[in-house]
Protein backbone atom coordinates (compact mmCIF):
# COMPACT_ATOMS: atom_id res chain seq x y z
CA UNK A 1 0.00 0.00 0.00
CA UNK A 2 2.72 2.36 0.66
CA UNK A 3 4.47 1.54 -2.58
CA UNK A 4 1.47 2.27 -4.52
CA UNK A 5 0.76 5.74 -2.56
CA UNK A 6 4.71 6.52 -3.04
CA UNK A 7 3.90 5.58 -6.94
CA UNK A 8 1.27 7.58 -7.31
CA UNK A 9 3.18 10.93 -5.68
CA UNK A 10 5.78 10.34 -8.18
CA UNK A 11 3.39 9.88 -11.04
CA UNK A 12 1.36 13.53 -9.99
CA UNK A 13 4.66 15.16 -9.27
CA UNK A 14 5.56 14.29 -12.61
CA UNK A 15 2.53 14.87 -14.26
CA UNK A 16 2.28 18.56 -13.46
CA UNK A 17 5.93 19.06 -14.65
CA UNK A 18 4.39 17.46 -18.36
CA UNK A 19 1.92 20.25 -17.72
CA UNK A 20 4.12 22.86 -18.06
CA UNK A 21 6.40 21.48 -20.79
CA UNK A 22 4.15 19.86 -23.17
CA UNK A 23 5.91 16.33 -22.74
CA UNK A 24 7.84 14.08 -20.42
CA UNK A 25 11.26 15.69 -21.12
CA UNK A 26 14.19 13.44 -21.21
CA UNK A 27 15.72 14.52 -18.11
CA UNK A 28 12.32 14.17 -16.51
CA UNK A 29 12.07 10.78 -17.37
CA UNK A 30 15.89 9.87 -16.30
CA UNK A 31 15.07 11.81 -12.91
CA UNK A 32 11.68 9.79 -12.85
CA UNK A 33 13.07 6.15 -13.06
CA UNK A 34 15.50 7.18 -10.67
CA UNK A 35 12.99 7.88 -8.02
CA UNK A 36 11.00 4.65 -9.01
CA UNK A 37 13.96 2.62 -8.81
CA UNK A 38 15.06 4.34 -5.22
CA UNK A 39 11.26 3.66 -3.62
CA UNK A 40 12.01 0.06 -5.06
CA UNK A 41 9.32 0.12 -8.11
CA UNK A 42 11.48 -0.28 -11.14
CA UNK A 43 10.24 1.22 -14.44
CA UNK A 44 8.28 -1.54 -16.23
CA UNK A 45 6.63 0.79 -19.04
CA UNK A 46 5.65 4.55 -19.66
CA UNK A 47 3.00 5.87 -21.48
CA UNK A 48 2.32 9.92 -22.73
CA UNK A 49 4.47 12.47 -24.56
CA UNK A 50 7.49 12.04 -24.24
CA UNK A 51 10.67 13.81 -25.74
CA UNK A 52 13.00 10.26 -26.00
CA UNK A 53 10.18 8.80 -28.05
CA UNK A 54 10.25 11.80 -30.61
CA UNK A 55 6.50 13.17 -29.39
CA UNK A 56 5.94 16.82 -29.89
CA UNK A 57 4.93 19.09 -27.40
CA UNK A 58 1.01 18.85 -26.33
CA UNK A 59 0.13 22.68 -26.77
CA UNK A 60 -3.11 24.67 -25.81
CA UNK A 61 -4.66 25.64 -27.49
CA UNK A 62 -8.77 26.12 -28.30
CA UNK A 63 -8.94 23.59 -31.64
CA UNK A 64 -6.94 20.47 -30.47
CA UNK A 65 -7.11 17.99 -27.65
CA UNK A 66 -4.66 19.24 -25.31
CA UNK A 67 -4.60 16.88 -22.75
CA UNK A 68 -1.46 14.59 -21.92
CA UNK A 69 -2.17 11.51 -20.27
CA UNK A 70 0.68 9.82 -18.18
CA UNK A 71 0.89 5.80 -17.38
CA UNK A 72 3.62 3.97 -15.02
CA UNK A 73 3.40 0.74 -14.67
CA UNK A 74 5.94 -0.50 -11.94
CA UNK A 75 7.17 -3.88 -10.67
CA UNK A 76 7.42 -3.39 -6.67
CA UNK A 77 10.61 -5.33 -5.23
CA UNK A 78 10.00 -7.19 -3.02
CA UNK A 79 6.86 -8.59 -4.26
CA UNK A 80 3.94 -8.21 -1.79
CA UNK A 81 2.93 -11.05 0.02
CA UNK A 82 -0.72 -11.99 -1.19
CA UNK A 83 -3.05 -13.60 1.30
CA UNK A 84 -4.05 -16.18 -1.21
CA UNK A 85 0.26 -17.71 -1.17
CA UNK A 86 -0.87 -18.08 2.34
CA UNK A 87 -3.53 -20.77 1.74
CA UNK A 88 -2.06 -23.13 -0.96
CA UNK A 89 -2.53 -20.64 -4.30
CA UNK A 90 -0.13 -19.41 -6.35
CA UNK A 91 1.09 -16.16 -7.12
CA UNK A 92 3.96 -15.35 -9.78
CA UNK A 93 6.75 -13.05 -9.43
CA UNK A 94 6.04 -11.31 -12.83
CA UNK A 95 2.32 -11.49 -12.48
CA UNK A 96 2.24 -8.16 -9.35
CA UNK A 97 2.33 -4.64 -10.94
CA UNK A 98 1.81 -1.31 -9.98
CA UNK A 99 -0.33 0.45 -12.26
CA UNK A 100 -0.55 4.84 -11.55
CA UNK A 101 -1.85 7.30 -14.17
CA UNK A 102 -3.71 10.40 -14.61
CA UNK A 103 -4.55 13.66 -17.15
CA UNK A 104 -4.09 16.85 -17.21
CA UNK A 105 -4.47 19.54 -19.39
CA UNK A 106 -1.57 20.80 -20.74
CA UNK A 107 -0.60 24.92 -19.93
CA UNK A 108 2.65 24.89 -22.58
CA UNK A 109 1.20 27.59 -24.71
CA UNK A 110 4.13 27.34 -28.11
CA UNK A 111 6.55 24.75 -28.95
Amino acid sequence: MIKHQQAEHLMHMNLQRMQVEGYLTAADETAMIQAYNDIGCPVVSIEGPRELEGDPRVTRNLSTNAYINLKVITKPTPTPLFAGVLIGGSTGDDAFRIVVGGRMLSERVNP
